[in-house]
């Protein structure tokens, strides 16, 4: 089975000084141990990049190179399954974003949800579950 990671699980995975670093590294393992493959959608890989290299949000955030390193290894490790967009993706988002009355600062969260559904990913793990609360089909998951 396939469970998505949300970009504020791979920053705490990549950032030492992260506040859940130790409870994100643990619950990778776990998954991995059972045989669990991580999805992660270029999006995300696209935010976590963003994130990590703001020197606002971190004392020390990674170099621009580290960062894009990081995330290439990791995009290619044999655990991980790149979760990609498609035509109808975006369409898809915009019906989710009407359908559930949803407005401007849930559409990248919507576009990742449209993203998973298409690959056939039904299980995200996130430290923000009220983001994805609203999407029935979608099981959220709380690292520990």
């Amino acid at each position: 089975m396939v469970i998505a990671l949300d970009a504020d699980v791979l920053v705490h995975w990549a950032m030492d000084g992260a506040s859940h670093h130790q409870v994100v590294r643990r619950y990778v393992k776990r998954q991995v141990a059972r045989r669990e493959r991580l999805g992660i959608a270029a999006q995300t890989v696209y935010e976590v990049v963003h994130v990590v290299t703001d020197p606002r949000r971190f004392e020390h955030p990674l170099s621009m190179p580290a960062a894009l390193m990081l995330m290439r290894e990791l995009m290619r490790a044999a655990e991980v399954v790149p979760l990609v967009a498609n035509a109808w993706q975006a369409a898809r988002t915009l019906e989710l974003l009407e359908t559930f009355g949803l407005g401007r600062k849930r559409i990248l969260d919507t576009a990742l949800v449209a993203t998973l559904e298409a690959n056939g990913v039904n299980r995200i793990a996130t430290f923000n579950r009220a983001d994805f609360a609203v999407f029935a089909f979608l099981e959220v998951i709380t690292p520990k």
